[in-house]
C-alpha cells in the first residue's frame, strides 16, 4: 500500500508543478505608457533612465522608452513611471 501513496504523492507533485509552470503570478499592467505596475519580479537587473530589466523566476522583461524611474519593489511586485515605449519579454 506505501509504494501505491508514493506514486500518488509523484503524481500529485508533477501536477502541481505542471500547474505552477502555467499558471503563474506574473503580470504587467500598463497604464497609458506612462505607468507600469509588474507582479512576479524577483530583482531589479538593470536600470537606466532609458531601460530597465527586471529578473523573473525562469526570465526577464526589458522596459525601454524614456525617464523611466522604479518607484518601488516591494514582495515582487515593482512600479515604474516614465515613457514607456516598449516592453520585451526575455526567456532564460
Amino acid at each position: 500500500m506505501s509504494s501505491k501513496r508514493w506514486g500518488k504523492s509523484r503524481l500529485v507533485k508533477r501536477i502541481k508543478n505542471i500547474a505552477n509552470d502555467i499558471f503563474s503570478d506574473d503580470t504587467i499592467e500598463i497604464y497609458s505608457g506612462a505607468y507600469a505596475l509588474v507582479s512576479g519580479c524577483k530583482k531589479l537587473k538593470e536600470y537606466t533612465k532609458e531601460k530597465i530589466v527586471l529578473s523573473f523566476k525562469n526570465s526577464e522583461l526589458m522596459i525601454s522608452g524614456n525617464d523611466l524611474e522604479p518607484e518601488s519593489l516591494i514582495n515582487g511586485q515593482i512600479s515604474i513611471q516614465g515613457e514607456i515605449k516598449e516592453v520585451k519579454y526575455i526567456d532564460n
